[in-house]
């Protein structure tokens, strides 16, 4: 249950400039339980203020009882002391604790009254000349934008979490911009989505079937669609979410606002067809995914091609290492070992039990007998520690390697890695996204070896990426086919290659 507390700001404890972030200790004007810790965020906050929060009170496990504000609202000052205070807290540039007192004393009551209507009138009070009052009217005018561009937000349902990012992205024109288009908010905030947009809209007036509305429905979907999997949607697919999730009836305008949002390029199309005898049709993408994989596809067409590494030298290497380590491999596994070293970027696949971890232990040693920087990844932090007990050499996580900082990485195209040959296993897992991300990464002349069993599940993110190379033909594909014995004997395996062979596991009841 949402309470209220009235009081006058004593002092900021903290305020982070960046966040708006702030701890303050008020002074509650019908409580004499004495200050309260009020935790808000706000643009800006002075010692001397009236306040209003709306929130609830808090247990802090280090620094006790608080209260966590929601909802912030500055009030006309209580009491002349408080204005007093408040004048002098650093509000006005050129107004400190001497100059307000005399305001204070000057005007008594009326001060605010002065303020807000008559500034001019402050030049009566000793100090004040007509250059110290450009000074302080431009600051109260700066303060009054905050603290109606706030009292607006905060109206129309958004935190002054949400209010601070507002103000400090649109600054004095957020009430104009988000009057026009409050589905901006969703497309410019960090953490503001389509239905908290949608709250704000409706709240200022907008009609249910507003274009504003169904366009950004429209995009809110193409979006989301990434959390299903989908790095696209048909207009049969755009249209049934649409009205399910809008409550309306858009079928036969559903063309023209799509064309119309690709014209303004807020979504993007690609033509695509089924089968060869199928016709060509429109698939619609958010342009994030879009460019993610335009992206990905031509940086990986880029990087097709031999390094010119000479075969007798690998095979002569491989086996010198099968005699000196006593690990031999299989015909298969050789051959597909020789193969991976050479192109700039291949993929290695096959099911369960076929040794795709000893041909990569292989592959690894050999790299670095040619002298090579090996780098080792995976997308999930389990497929990483596996991976490093096989091989017997560190391996991260994708998320690790690229130095994941808050909402992006680190490694990218300014900034790449620095390894000769990076390889990723369990592959089957990377999506479009995490993929594009990776790419950016990777320096034009490092190599590239994507492992991984495309029949496994697809990723959860967006795309499919290991299938989708597989399927392109565009970089060379190493299959290991043969189970090996002890793998053979696994009820799990065997069911699993049935089931790939399109046959009926036998499964022991």
């Amino acid at each position: 249950m949402q309470e209220k507390i009235r009081g006058i700001v004593e002092r900021v404890t903290y305020h982070d400039e960046a966040s708006g972030w702030s701890v303050l200790k008020v002074a509650p004007l019908r409580a004499n339980d004495g200050l309260a810790t009020v935790t808000v965020h706000q643009t800006r906050v002075f010692a001397g203020a009236t306040m209003e929060f709306v929130g609830a009170w808090v247990h802090h496990p280090k620094f006790g009882r608080q209260f966590k504000a929601k909802y912030a609202s500055e009030l006309k000052p209580a009491s002349a002391g408080a204005l007093e205070k408040y004048l002098g807290s650093g509000l006005i540039s050129g107004v400190g604790p001497k100059i307000a007192h005399r305001i204070v004393r000057h005007f008594g009551e009326r001060t605010l009254r002065v303020f807000e209507e008559d500034m001019d009138q402050l030049t009566q009070v000793p100090g004040i000349a007509d250059r110290k009052l450009a000074a302080i009217r431009a600051a109260w005018e700066e303060h009054r934008a905050v603290r109606e561009v706030m009292l607006f937000l905060q109206e129309h349902g958004i935190s002054t979490l949400f209010a601070v990012r507002i103000f400090k992205q649109y600054g004095d024109r957020a009430i104009v911009l988000v009057r026009e288009d409050p589905y901006r908010l969703a497309r410019d905030i960090y953490g503001i989505g389509f239905f908290s947009a949608d709250r704000v809209a409706l709240s200022l007036g907008f009609a249910a079937d507003s274009m504003l509305r169904v366009r950004a429905a429209i995009r809110h979907l193409l979006s989301a669609a990434r959390e299903q999997g989908h790095c696209y949607l048909q207009r049969v697919q755009i249209t049934d979410q649409v009205e399910e999730l809008l409550g309306l009836q858009l079928a036969a305008a559903m063309p023209d606002h799509l064309a119309a949002m690709e014209a303004e390029g807020q979504l993007r199309v690609r033509m695509l067809a089924e089968s060869a005898d199928s016709p060509a049709e429109p698939y619609y993408y958010a342009k994030s995914l879009y460019y993610e994989e335009e992206y990905v596809a031509r940086r990986l067409a880029m990087a097709a091609g031999s390094r010119g590494l000479d075969p007798a030298r690998i095979a002569s290497w491989l086996a010198g290492h099968a005699n000196g380590s006593g690990l031999t491999l299989s015909d298969e596994q050789t051959r597909a070992v020789c193969s991976a070293a050479d192109p700039r970027c291949a993929v290695l696949t096959g099911g369960p039990g076929c040794g795709k971890p000893t041909a990569t232990r292989v592959l690894v040693a050999l790299l670095q007998a040619l002298g090579q920087r090996v780098t080792l990844a995976a997308p999930t932090g389990r497929a990483a520690q596996r991976m490093a007990e096989v091989i017997g050499l560190e391996a991260k996580t994708i998320n690790r390697l690229l130095e994941f900082q808050g909402t992006g990485f680190k490694r990218c195209e300014e900034n790449p890695l620095r390894t000769d040959f990076l390889i990723v296993d369990e592959s089957s897992m990377l999506d479009i996204s995490l993929t594009a991300a990776l790419l950016k990464a990777v320096a034009p002349e490092t190599a590239m070896l994507f492992i991984g069993d495309a029949d496994q599940l697809p990723p959860v993110g967006a795309g499919n990426v290991l299938r989708d190379l597989i399927d392109s033909s565009v970089l060379p594909v190493f299959r290991l086919a043969t189970v090996f014995r002890q793998a053979s004997e696994s009820a799990i395996i065997q069911a699993a290659h049935r089931i790939n062979r399109g046959e009926v596991p036998h499964l022991p009841s």
